[in-house]
């Protein structure tokens, strides 16, 4: 969908320039013979100098046409990334796209079962189908480059790349999630299926996230480096992102 809007510009664009190159060379050609005088004066330009015109027009154009594709492209990438529900502060919302298409993965709550939404990028916003969780088909949230606002007034806003459910090797049947809003974290998790639930707060440094594990009889300011794809612990330990 992304190359055919491309293309589309490209064309318009590019009949535009052409036409403004015919109607420079009119122009020009009316001054030459002393402006109007009551008649048409044919432009003397010869056909490969037209041709040359036209595509140097053409090639004018061009950057203004990469431009405006490449504002499409950055729009719906822009898109993609983690989210938080001011309606279910301890869950998360990751956006991913590809092509005109998205998934939306999130929790509501850290032991609430993990759902998947699919979406479809409509401009600068995306139609969501939110009938896996009760709602409507086409839902539409607007993306306004910090966030993504639904009709009903509620809004995600975009946080950093960090939040989202890890699992931790020495506790496989337990989980960890993790959101954050501007340089404050919240990390939730259990040991595992029977065990209490347990929280952490953290605060942000960059993409890492230190950590108060003394509630689990850990240090205070453990720092959790965020690699991407994991957190990385001094110890060596490493949370996978599951999500």
């Amino acid at each position: 969908a992304r190359h055919l809007r491309a293309m589309s510009i490209l064309l318009r664009a590019t009949a535009a320039a052409l036409a403004m190159s015919g109607a420079s060379a009119y122009q020009m050609s009316m001054n030459a013979n002393g402006g109007s005088a009551g008649r048409v004066v044919k432009p003397q330009a010869t056909e490969g100098h037209a041709s040359r015109r036209s595509f140097a027009a053409g090639v004018f154009a061009l950057p203004f046409v990469g431009a405006m594709a490449g504002a499409a492209d950055a729009a719906d990438g822009a898109l993609a990334g983690e989210y938080l529900d001011p309606n279910h502060p301890r869950g998360f919302r990751t956006v991913t796209v590809s092509g005109n298409k998205a998934t939306i993965v999130g929790k509501d709550e850290p032991d609430r079962p993990t759902w998947k939404l699919n979406g479809e990028i409509d401009g600068n916003g995306v139609l969501i189908d939110f009938r896996p969780k009760g709602g409507p088909p086409n839902l539409l949230g607007k993306f306004d480059g910090e966030g993504v606002t639904f009709p009903d007034g509620n809004r995600w806003p975009k946080t950093a790349a960090i939040v989202g459910e890890y699992s931790d090797p020495n506790h496989p049947d337990g989980f960890r999630v993790v959101t954050a809003l501007k340089d404050q974290a919240l990390i939730v998790g259990a040991d595992g299926p029977k065990d209490a639930q347990w929280k952490l707060a953290g605060k942000m440094s960059g993409d890492n996230v230190l950590i108060d594990f003394s509630p689990k009889g850990g240090p205070k300011d453990l720092l959790g480096k965020f690699d991407g794809s994991g957190i990385v612990f001094p110890d060596g330990n490493r949370w996978p992102k599951v999500n």
